[in-house]
């Protein structure tokens, strides 16, 4: 079975869950076309991976004990703190430096300052 049939059976698995609609063991193993063997190995794992599973005679189906979502998949990566402590706020250069405007001149690497009018 390769990864991605893995991922697909987990994901029916957790749906099926979610819903309240697996049936007791047999009919759960059934459903998912594994052996009732399999179907409580998969469901060991999922529950070392924290998944709180647990069967419920009276409903005869597996369920959730508290809301959970399975993801699985690769998302962009935020910010390191680290790399979050590196940037700064920006600041408004007015402030610093009353009655002047800082330019940057193209081509060369040192700002410029001019008196403005109105200081």
């Amino acid at each position: 079975m390769s990864l991605l049939e893995k991922i697909d059976r987990v994901e029916r698995i957790h749906q099926m869950i979610q819903y309240k609609r697996t049936g007791n063991p047999v009919q759960f193993a059934k459903k998912l076309g594994m052996s009732e063997s399999k179907l409580y190995q998969t469901l060991k794992e999922l529950k070392q991976l924290g998944a709180p599973i647990a069967y419920c005679r009276y409903r005869q189906s597996y369920l959730y004990l508290r809301p959970v979502r399975f993801r699985f998949g690769f998302e962009e990566n935020a910010l390191s703190e680290r790399e979050a402590a590196g940037i700064g706020g920006g600041r408004y250069l007015g402030s610093l430096f009353h009655g002047f405007t800082v330019s940057w001149v193209h081509g060369q690497g040192e700002p410029w300052a001019r008196e403005t009018a109105n200081h």
